[in-house]
């Protein structure tokens, strides 16, 4: 056989097979992963340097991702396993704006406020959805998404979080910063409808950083960075804004405190069709 020759799944002859299948994963490729499984296959397979099978199909937004994702589940992949630093599937797919994916890890299982290590939680990584330069390089598909998106942060993704029973209020251990406060970091991008979906849930005004900061405080100093005019997300969101979009963030806070309903509310049971 040739080196240009493709073997199963169209796998290049030069891939082992660990290689090709977390290439499959990665793509969605819902029959290759199928084969795998049913031909004895681990769901929990990994690439040499501990990337899993289910932590690639989380990284993509790809509807068939998701059905990967929900095949490697259902064949017993750990939605609870997490890396040294905290990262674990469901924070890859809230980082990566995969809605579908986020249900099937809920409905599996996944642990909702795990806050493990300095990453934050997955609801701090859903704020921050579409930061494409941390996607994973060899990723180009969501990178190319990310990139001509209108905004960041996922809208959908941070509601299910909310609505299955995240704390909207989690801090991360070494700065005390809140998915609000991550959103003031990013407002010069950011989705209004994401900050709402916070605000409604009862997101703290008044939470500070170690620094003494608070949300209004933290989005302020954003007002201090060069006007961004291009299109879609630049490489570094933190040193630049959109115009106008700071403000629009600083007046929806100010609207929601001078009506005072964001005072946090006893955190309702799960309230999610998963």
């Amino acid at each position: 056989m040739s080196s240009g020759q493709t073997r199963a799944w169209g796998r290049p002859a030069h891939m082992d097979h660990t290689e090709a299948i977390a290439e499959a994963a990665r793509r969605g490729n819902v029959g290759a992963v199928r084969d795998w499984l049913a031909n004895g296959g681990a769901a929990d397979a990994a690439k040499p340097n501990g990337t899993t099978l289910l932590e690639l199909a989380c990284m993509s937004s790809r509807p068939s991702c998701a059905s990967v994702a929900e095949m490697l589940c259902a064949a017993g992949a750990r939605v609870d396993d997490a890396r040294a630093d905290g990262r674990c599937p469901l924070k890859f797919a809230a980082f990566y704006g995969a809605v579908d994916t986020v249900r099937v890890l809920l409905r599996y299982g996944a642990p909702i406020n795990d806050a493990f290590g300095n990453g934050g939680s997955a609801l701090h990584h859903a704020v921050t959805t579409n930061w494409w330069s941390q996607y994973s390089t060899g990723n180009p598909w969501p990178i190319a998404r990310a990139k001509t998106a209108a905004s960041m942060g996922h809208q959908g993704v941070v509601r299910l979080l909310l609505k299955h029973g995240a704390a909207v209020n989690a801090a991360l251990f070494s700065k005390n910063v809140t998915p609000l406060m991550t959103a003031a970091r990013f407002s010069g991008f950011g989705s209004l409808g994401v900050v709402r979906e916070l605000l409604a849930f009862g997101a703290d005004l008044d939470a500070v950083t170690v620094g003494g900061r608070n949300a209004e405080r933290v989005a302020r100093m954003v007002l201090q960075k060069a006007i961004y005019t291009g299109e879609g997300i630049p490489e570094n969101p933190e040193s630049c804004r959109r115009p106008g979009a700071v403000e629009a963030f600083l007046a929806l806070l100010g609207e929601v405190r001078a009506a005072g309903s964001w005072r946090p509310r006893p955190r309702a049971r799960p309230a999610v069709d998963l």
